[in-house]
């Protein structure tokens, strides 16, 4: 009974309740009804000031709507946002490269949107079809193609292909890689830079004949 406050329950800010409510109809923003009823006298904090605001627009549904457009118009912030759909460019890279399965609306919404992903998604299955089929006739039938393209980064590959064409052509009928030899080097470059800083040419011989 000594804890309790000997005075009645109704609080500060619920002598301006009529005041309030008229504020809240008009759709004044809690600042400046705020300071409208310091005007009249209130002293009270502004945590609780705008607790009663909330309850009393909960309690007596008042169509409470202070923000406003750009147009003007009433922006309803008690209304859910609507759920929103997207392909991130993530998935787009894996569909594209992988095959990942998509929406069909999803697929045509782009497609229509954005054409170039067309273009980039059928360069990927022509320059596959090269090495699955090992035709050299694609192969210049590619570069004729994507030579002429729009999209600067599929130009500068396809012209790539036209300065290299040798090797590219030796690279599509031979079955033979120097993937091996690549691999043996980037593994040297590795322990290369492990130990840099730390062992002279000697011991460096010794880790990359002894590495596995």
């Amino acid at each position: 009974m000594l804890c309790r406050f000997s005075r009645s329950g109704e609080s500060q800010v619920s002598k301006y309740k009529d005041a309030i409510v008229g504020l809240l109809t008009q759709n004044v923003s809690k600042k400046h009804a705020r300071e409208q009823l310091t005007a009249l006298g209130y002293r009270g904090k502004r945590t609780a000031f705008e607790a009663y605001c909330r309850r009393l627009v909960c309690e007596l549904e008042i169509p409470y709507m202070p923000r406003r457009n750009t147009a003007g118009a009433p922006i309803d912030t008690n209304q859910s946002k609507p759920m929103l759909h997207y392909v991130s460019k993530s998935d787009l890279e894996r569909y594209l490269w992988t095959g990942k399965e998509l929406e069909p609306a999803d697929i045509e919404f782009i497609f229509s949107k954005y054409p170039h992903v067309l273009e980039i998604q059928q360069c990927i299955q022509d320059f596959r079809r090269i090495y699955d089929e090992k035709d050299t006739t694609l192969l210049h039938q590619f570069i004729e193609r994507y030579v002429k393209s729009r999209i600067k980064p599929i130009k500068s590959f396809a012209s790539g292909l036209r300065g290299d064409l040798d090797a590219i052509t030796n690279s599509v009928i031979c079955d033979l890689s120097n993937g091996f030899v690549e691999g043996i080097n980037n593994k040297i470059k590795v322990i290369k830079r492990i130990m840099y800083g730390r062992a002279k040419i000697d011991l460096l011989r010794i880790k990359v004949l002894y590495a596995r």
